[in-house]
């Protein structure tokens, strides 16, 4: 089959994007991706035999404020549906594969004139993620953004795609829920599971930190209150009386809203020695500073977004044979309770969080074992080659 894949951001900053078109370009099928260029990427771009790349160059403020309209002044999505239809045509597509729950109305309108059937790729709970997004709520941009709207939208869009695919049977069951005209045969489940092969090729470097004789508490991703940071800052307060040799590593960007309350933060009197903050490193060293850490987290707010599913970091986390400290949030907290690859902490208790911690410091055995439960657990089962069949086997019926 001739799939287009529609993503309104860059196609290299969105893993889970790209390790889904390598299932389906491997699997024989032709596959082009139609995203945005905010930089200076080639228009068109082959990546394998199977796979290519098409963008459109647009400047990232304008495309930002075609995005904040959509719900007052919807421009984006007949402009976007009129790329797809012409992209359609070009290369005579079969089937679109639609990337995000606001990507659906441009898609639907695309596909329609063309009758073909859409996948609707759902990366998140949408309606209930951006209602926690600080700059989408803020005076007076939140009448403008209407982030409320979504809710109303999730309904009526979800009646467009042939296909829905979802992170997490937890999720599934919640829109299966939610809406009844919605069955189970439309779903295809598709976690955010990493390409081992891949993230196995990069070279350990153990010397990347001078881990001496610390004991190592490391966040990767995005830092926010909503991805539970100041939790894991809060609990180290605590911990450090207990174990002064703890440190805690985080990676990843600040939210912007919140970068002045989290540099108040680590710059606290009792923890500001014991945290390493590094904004960005590159994802060939990810696994250099998860094997160099003792415990790795992910210790997000428990709401229905964050309850949609699991992040890429806890999969990346146990591949590499750490225990993992999560919240309680249902997808994640199943995960590693059947795996027995870590522990779960109530997502609000920094009492709690501390506790964990000190169970994993105290019995390194146990610690040991559950890292090589997760690495396992990843190897049979949590893999983009193993959880990649659920896609094919999605496409096959389509033909």
């Amino acid at each position: 089959m001739n799939i287009a894949v529609i993503v309104d951001n860059e196609f290299s900053t969105d893993v889970r994007v790209y390790n889904e078109c390598l299932i389906l370009s491997d699997a024989g099928h032709k596959v082009f991706v139609l995203c945005l260029n905010f930089s200076k990427m080639p228009d068109d771009e082959p990546i394998n035999i199977n796979l290519s790349v098409s963008r459109i160059s647009i400047n990232r403020k304008f495309k930002n404020l075609l995005f904040a309209l959509v719900n007052t002044i919807d421009i984006y999505s007949y402009w976007w549906s009129d790329k797809i239809d012409t992209f359609i045509k070009k290369n005579h597509i079969d089937i679109l594969h639609v990337h995000d729950l606001y990507m659906a109305k441009a898609g639907y309108l695309a596909k329609k004139k063309n009758a073909i059937p859409m996948i609707l790729d759902l990366h998140e709970y949408y309606p209930y993620a951006v209602l926690s997004y600080q700059w989408m709520n803020k005076f007076p941009s939140k009448y403008i953004i209407r982030p409320w709207a979504w809710k109303r939208k999730e309904g009526k869009f979800l009646r467009y795609p042939y296909r829905i695919v979802v992170l997490s049977n937890h999720f599934k069951s919640q829109l299966l829920e939610k809406y009844n005209y919605l069955t189970e045969d439309q779903f295809i489940v598709y976690p955010n599971v990493p390409n081992i092969s891949e993230l196995l090729a990069y070279p350990i470097n153990n010397l990347i930190l001078e881990k001496q004789d610390s004991f190592i508490l490391f966040y990767f991703g995005g830092v926010s209150k909503r991805r539970g940071i100041f939790v894991a800052i809060d609990a180290l307060k605590l911990l450090v009386d207990k174990i002064p040799e703890i440190r805690l590593l985080i990676i990843g960007p600040v939210d912007k809203a919140e970068r002045k309350v989290f540099d108040l933060a680590i710059s606290n009197e009792k923890v500001r020695d014991h945290i390493i903050y590094y904004a960005w490193k590159d994802i060939s060293l990810l696994p250099s500073y998860i094997r160099i850490s003792d415990i790795c987290l992910s210790p997000i707010e428990k709401n229905p977004q964050h309850e949609s599913g699991i992040a890429n970091k806890v999969y990346q986390y146990m591949l590499f044979e750490k225990p993992v400290l999560v919240s309680d949030c249902k997808p994640q907290a199943d995960l590693i309770n059947r795996a027995k690859c870590g522990l779960v902490h109530k997502w609000d208790s920094v009492e709690d969080f501390s506790e964990k911690v000190l169970e994993l410091f105290r019995d390194k055995e146990l610690a040991c074992k559950m890292g090589v439960n997760g690495r396992q657990e990843i190897l049979t089962h949590y893999n983009s080659i193993i959880m990649g069949r659920n896609l094919i086997n999605a496409y096959r019926v389509l033909k």
